[in-house]
């Protein structure tokens, strides 16, 4: 079994530069979404990058559990990880204010900490790197919503002074106590520990106050949560998690002389069941029944009663006296060890180098098999030592199979599809919509008021059949989506900074509309009405909360025109929409936008004029230099709406789309919006070639330039996207 697939990934404890405080902010476009890089090459991410994983089962912002790692660390940095859509967290100063795993490249060029961070509502995770490092993260396991309780990140850092307490650090053989008002109850706290200007060897314990520190037979400090080696490097740094006592309070003893930095970020709720902890440890035998190191290749069993049926163990695992570089891998017994498809260990919950240090350790976060037992299989001749102090409840946490992305392999897991029922009728997971934007219309990038931002997105399927011209209220949409039907083009336009008097005609649904509108935050639909398969998906998509059906079928606000012939006649009153249907989201950004991008030295072409190949429709878009935007024209002439209103968008993107039969009516097109391919972005009299990128339904669009990976944003206003068969 080759051990250096999982060496290049280690999976450690600790330290290197701290201070994630000292991170410069990176340079945002005015609503440039957080994770504006291409899919998952192999290479290095840059400084200031950041890597996004989707996370399926996180749908709805749960807390994601794995591990992260970083290779090829030349410095001293810090890896940031958080809910893509949440950004990242800075302090008043815009400075980033936490970190979840630090390094320093002098050391070793590989580092590693626990991985425990909620996602945003999509379920999606970002990755930001100071400074230019590989990433391998894996993710194994979700909290329910009744598991881990995250908040706003609140740091203490005896570095600085504060009215309780002066600067200072905690001094060899004292305590630091802290109260987290969260955890009052005695509820477990997640969060991050860390030392720094440590010069001696050493260990801190975290407990809760009450209980008084663990201690042995013989008065020994009997469980440590971060050890340290002040010879090697002043600075540490592992996942915190620790029970809390009644008051809320845990203690944090240090053996040597240490600055402590703790961030406190969750709770568990009802996820984890505590107990007094219980060490094994290879260089007494204490909890085995021989004395003497795991040797290379072999295996350590353990059993946790407490774990039975297949509940996650809690603890903490570290090894000694070792002497050379390797990992090792905590796993279910019954299962085995975890391998790939090459017959290679494919995951670590610790990684070491006997060559920088002799001790190592990292989290202890593993699902037992059903009889309770775990194994920790040590690439190389080790001691162990493994604290085990908590269960998850059977509602706490979630495992599921390893999945992992790597950068320097360009690995990254496919998102899983939304699963269906046995008639093909997708089961969307729960959906909780994003709280609002601030100061900035989510689809134009404009400056808008609180009562702009909180509006939901009216989405209508706009009829586009010659006797439907002109339409209503066309004009004013933020933005449309022309997709094609059968034999002609049908709009999904979109109104959320302007609410015109009427919009229209209205005309019926498709099931390629749900994958765009699960990207809106649960937005409106409003339509005219749908055949039964169709009326099936967007039941399930409103029960889940994906999305608000308001069809002209059992809602009020709808009326015929009678001056236009049936059935491309039915008008929707908006402003009545929004009075009913109180329960939409508000607004969110389905692309970057930057007004001030210039594709530079990217390939490009001037656009004075190109034509989009639609079905049953001639489509042209001319670029007005006066006014700087494309003017639309159907059938060799302007494209209108009522009353004579030009059709116009400062961008117009063009999407080849692989066209497949809809599920329901295989006379219908369905459009694919999921996967990528290839795009032109049209702004600014420019024709910019590009890809697209949209792993799952709740994800925004990203175009980026395959060659360089450089993300190519949206210019502010009213965006117009094609679905084209082929470009």
């Amino acid at each position: 079994m080759s051990g250096t697939f999982v060496r290049r990934g280690l999976a450690l404890l600790i330290g290197g530069a701290l201070i994630a405080v000292s991170a410069p902010a990176p340079a945002a476009a005015q609503l440039d979404v957080p994770y504006t890089t291409a899919p998952i090459t192999a290479q290095l991410v840059t400084a200031g990058g950041v890597v996004k994983v989707a996370v399926p089962e996180a749908f709805g912002g749960k807390t994601v559990i794995g591990q992260l790692a970083v290779d090829g660390a030349r410095g001293p940095g810090f890896i940031t990880a958080y809910g893509c859509a949440n950004g990242l967290p800075r302090d008043a100063t815009g400075k980033i204010t936490r970190a979840d795993l630090n390094y320093n490249g002098s050391i070793t060029t590989t580092w590693s900490n626990r991985l425990i961070v909620q996602a945003d509502g999509n379920g999606d995770i970002c990755f930001y790197a100071l400074t230019p490092v590989e990433l391998i993260i894996d993710v194994n396991g979700v909290s329910f919503d009744t598991g881990i309780s995250s908040f706003l990140n609140r740091r203490t850092d005896t570095r600085l002074a504060t009215s309780q307490r002066p600067a200072g650090p905690v001094r060899a053989g004292t305590t630091l106590r802290m109260t987290v008002d969260a955890a009052v109850g005695g509820k477990t706290v997640i969060g991050q520990l860390a030392v720094d200007e440590v010069s001696k060897i050493g260990f801190v314990t975290a407990y809760p106050c009450a209980g008084g520190l663990p201690i042995d037979s013989v008065a020994a400090v009997d469980r440590a949560d971060l050890n340290y080696i002040g010879t090697v490097a002043a600075t540490w740094s592992n996942r915190l998690i620790v029970e809390a006592d009644a008051n809320g309070e845990i203690c944090f003893f240090s053996s040597s002389t240490a600055q402590l930095v703790i961030d406190i970020n969750g709770v568990t709720d009802a996820g984890v069941r505590a107990f007094a902890n219980r060490r094994t440890d290879t260089r007494t035998g204490a909890g085995r029944p021989n004395v003497g190191p795991v040797t290379a290749g072999t295996t350590l069993r353990i059993k946790v009663p407490e774990a039975e049926g297949g509940r996650i163990v809690l603890g903490q695992l570290a090894v000694d006296d070792v002497r050379a570089s390797g990992f090792v891998t905590a796993y279910p017994c019954a299962e085995g060890i975890p391998i790939n498809f090459a017959g290679e260990v494919d995951r670590a919950d610790l990684n070491y180098s006997g060559r920088a240090a002799r001790t190592w350790s990292n989290r202890l976060i593993v699902e037992a098999d059903t009889n309770g037992e775990i194994c920790l299989f040590s690439s190389a001749s080790a001691e162990m030592i493994i604290d085990i102090n908590g269960v998850s409840a059977v509602e706490g946490i979630t495992p599921f199979p390893n999945r992992r992305t790597d950068t320097r392999f360009g690995a990254q897991p496919t998102p899983e599809p939304v699963p269906v029922d046995i008639n093909g009728v997708p089961q969307w997971p729960p959906y909780v919509p994003f709280p609002a934007l601030n100061g900035v219309a989510a689809l134009t990038g404009l400056p808008a008021s609180a009562k702009v931002t909180e509006r939901p997105i009216i989405a209508v399927k706009v009829d586009n059949f010659r006797r439907a011209r002109p339409q209503f209220g066309l004009n004013q949409a933020d933005a449309v989506f022309e997709l094609n039907v059968e034999g002609v083009t049908r709009f999904i336009a979109l109104f959320h900074s302007n609410i015109p008097a009427l919009l229209g005609p209205a005309r019926s649904a498709r099931t390629a509309d749900l994958d765009l509108l699960a990207a809106m935050n649960r937005p409106i639909l409003a339509y005219s009405g749908a055949n039964v398969g169709v009326e099936q998906w967007l039941t399930t998509a409103e029960n889940s909360g994906v999305l608000v059906d308001f069809t002209a079928q059992h809602n009020p606000c709808y009326f015929r025109e009678p001056t236009r012939p049936g059935p491309h006649n039915l008008l929707l009153d908006p402003t009545c929409v929004l009075a009913n249907a109180p329960q939409a989201g508000p607004a969110r950004p389905l692309w970057s936008i930057d007004v001030g991008w210039t594709p530079g030295a990217l390939p490009s072409t001037p656009d004075s004029t190109f034509d989009v190949d639609m079905d049953g429709v001639d489509v042209t878009w001319k670029w007005d230099v006066e006014s700087r935007r494309y003017l639309r024209l159907q059938d060799g002439v302007p494209h209108l709406a009522e009353p004579d209103i030009p059709i116009t968008a400062s961008t117009v993107v063009l999407i080849e789309s692989e066209h497949v039969p809809s599920p329901v009516d295989a006379r219908s097109p369905n459009p694919i919006s999921i996967g990528s391919g290839k795009a032109v972005v049209h702004r600014d009299g420019r024709a910019v070639p590009c890809t697209w990128s949209r792993p799952s339904p709740f994800d925004p669009f990203t175009f980026f330039d395959a060659a360089s990976g450089i993300t190519i944003p949206l210019d502010v206003g009213v965006t117009f996207v094609e679905l084209v068969r082929q470009l």
